[in-house]
This record gives structure tokens, C-alpha cells and sequence, in this order.
């Protein structure tokens, strides 16, 4: 009897778990994207570290025994801004070159940071990793700054990675969409422009062709994600934001910025939040505004594309005979 009572108690407590178990694992979590400080303290010897941002700020102090790839590591920047293709990231097998000289063969677990406060260049390497086939990536909440006001130490030696065989069979998760791409779907797709208001309504502050945004862009600049302790807002907050600005989950989204990288941590903060159309357009505004045949719009406003204009013709005037009913 009790040994009864036992299963028995025992199979309503797993068809009760169950389900809060599935609802965990597929609600949308913070959890999936971001670890916080202290999460990374009790597993950095586990875990592959990437430090994203600039050569000379990894040089100072980073975590110990992360290896450093800004973001031009993963792109083509040969040429000048504008030129096409400048900015894109490599092709697949090239890029998988890259990633498996950081040692990152996608079998070990991988934490990015970045600084608060910076190019957010930590998103556009976790939106890379995802893309290319690695889901176990994940966001340092807050960067190095929490990494050291968790009482995390810093180190000045660069760690020298070992090279191990990595492979990307295709681009994965439709994260990535080009020029044509975009080009052939404006007024289908909801299109976000990433940046600054000032580069949205004409600045050019990083070399662009022409100033402006995409026709029909509206703008969120990628900082809204973030609280005032620049970590990132719970899911709850950023789904409510991300409505205000007329998204909804189940439209398909592509976010660009100058040069995709504030574009791809907004695209990566969009998925987390449940907007799994969210895409990346990563060679951004560099490359529509250096295209002269593509329109850019100036202002405050989102614009649109210019409707087509049909070529009229004059018609010729009817013969004479067929005008009196004549037949030739």
C-alpha cells in the first residue's frame, strides 16, 4: 500500500512538472541569450570566452583565458566603405576558418563580452556563432565592467588559441539577408533602423555615401534594450517596447545599422524576446547607400518607396480610312 502511494505520488508530481518544464524551455527567457557575471565566475573554466571589442582595450585587461576577435575579424572591410560586399561577413567556409582558429569547434559552451557602453560587438559575434550553427552561445549581461564589479579578476596576457578543425554546411536560422534581397522586399518586411536618431534622419558620421535611412525604416535605436545599469531589460519590458513601436512576433523583421553590427545585438535581443523573424541586412547602410539606384530617405519620418512611375506614351492618331469606317 504505501509502495502504491509512493508511485502514485510520484506520477502526479511528473505529469505536473512536466509541462512547467516545456513552458520553461520554450517561453521566451533572458537566460537564452544572457549569463550574468557570477554565472561566468563559476564556469569560465568550462566555457570558451570571446572577447569582442577592440585590440587595444583587450590589451589593457580582459577575463583570463578569453581569446579576442573584434568584428572585423568575421567581415570583409578591404576597400572602402560603401564598395559592395564591404562589411559582409566572410563566406561560409572562410568564416569557418576563422572560428576554428579561436579554437571553437562549437562543442564546448561560449561566452561573449563586450563593454557596456560600447559598439555592442559581442551581439554581432553570437549572432555569427548562431548563424553559423553553434547554439550554445551566450551574452555576457552587462560585459567586462560586471565581469569586475562581480570581483572578477583581469588579465594582460593574450591567450594564443589553439586551431581546431570547424565546418559550416550552411548559414543557419535565416539570421542574414543581402542588398537584393532587401531591395526586392521593401513594403513586405518591417524594417528597423538600429542607429541613432541623428544617423537615421541624415547624419553621416561614418563615411556613408549618402545620408538617411531605408524607405519605409522605422527607428529603434539598439540602445532601448538596456537599463541604466546597461544591462539588458527583461523580456517582459522589451517585448512591451518593441510593440510600442509597432512590432508584433510574427512579423518578419530585418534590423541594419551603418555597418550591421549594433543591428545584429538588436536582431539577437529581438529573438530572445520572442521575434524569431528577426534578420540581420549586416553589409547595413554602407553598402544600400553606396548603391545609387537604391532611394534613401532624409527626415524624421520613415518614407517609403517611391511608387513606380508608368511611361506614358502619346497614342498615335487612328488612319483616316479606319476613322471613316473604311476598310484598306
Amino acid at each position: 500500500m504505501i509502495l502504491r502511494k509512493a508511485s502514485l505520488l510520484a506520477l502526479v508530481l511528473l505529469v505536473c512538472l512536466v509541462p512547467a518544464a516545456l513552458a520553461t524551455e520554450t517561453a521566451p527567457s533572458k537566460f537564452t541569450l544572457f549569463v550574468d557575471a557570477e554565472w561566468v565566475k563559476a564556469n569560465a573554466s568550462s566555457v570558451v570566452l570571446v572577447d569582442a571589442r577592440d585590440s587595444t582595450l583587450y590589451a589593457k585587461g580582459h577575463i583570463p583565458g578569453a581569446v579576442n576577435a573584434e568584428w572585423t575579424y568575421f567581415a570583409n572591410v578591404k576597400g572602402q566603405p560603401g564598395s559592395p560586399g564591404w562589411g559582409e561577413i566572410f563566406p561560409k567556409d572562410t568564416l569557418a576558418k576563422k572560428i576554428g582558429a579561436l579554437g571553437i569547434n562549437g562543442k564546448k559552451p561560449i561566452v561573449v563580452y563586450g563593454d557596456c557602453g560600447g559598439w555592442v560587438q559581442e551581439g554581432w559575434v553570437a549572432w555569427i556563432l548562431r548563424l553559423s550553427g553553434i547554439e550554445n552561445v551566450r551574452i555576457l549581461d552587462g560585459g567586462y565592467y560586471a565581469w569586475l564589479a562581480a570581483g572578477g579578476k583581469a588579465s594582460t596576457t593574450a591567450t594564443k588559441p589553439k586551431a581546431v578543425p570547424f565546418s559550416i554546411a550552411s548559414f543557419q536560422g535565416g539570421y542574414k539577408v543581402t542588398t537584393p534581397w532587401l531591395a526586392s522586399k521593401l513594403g513586405e518586411v518591417k524594417v528597423v533602423d538600429a542607429r541613432t536618431p541623428f544617423e537615421y534622419e541624415g547624419a553621416r558620421i561614418f563615411q556613408e555615401r549618402r545620408g538617411g535611412h531605408i524607405p519605409g525604416a522605422i527607428n529603434i535605436p539598439y540602445d532601448v534594450v538596456f537599463k541604466p545599469d546597461m544591462t539588458v531589460r527583461e523580456v517582459e519590458e522589451l517585448d512591451a517596447i518593441f510593440k510600442s513601436y509597432g512590432l508584433d512576433p510574427e512579423d518578419e523583421i530585418v534590423v541594419y545599422d551603418t555597418a550591421g553590427v549594433r543591428a545584429a545585438y538588436l536582431v539577437m535581443v529581438l529573438r530572445m524576446a520572442g521575434y524569431d523573424k528577426a534578420r540581420n541586412y549586416d553589409s547595413s547602410f554602407h553598402e544600400w547607400a553606396g548603391t545609387p539606384e537604391l532611394e534613401v530617405v532624409q527626415g524624421k519620418e520613415p518614407g517609403g518607396p517611391a511608387p513606380a512611375v508608368e511611361e506614358v506614351t502619346e497614342e498615335e492618331p487612328p488612319q483616316q480610312g479606319a476613322a471613316e469606317g473604311q476598310s484598306s
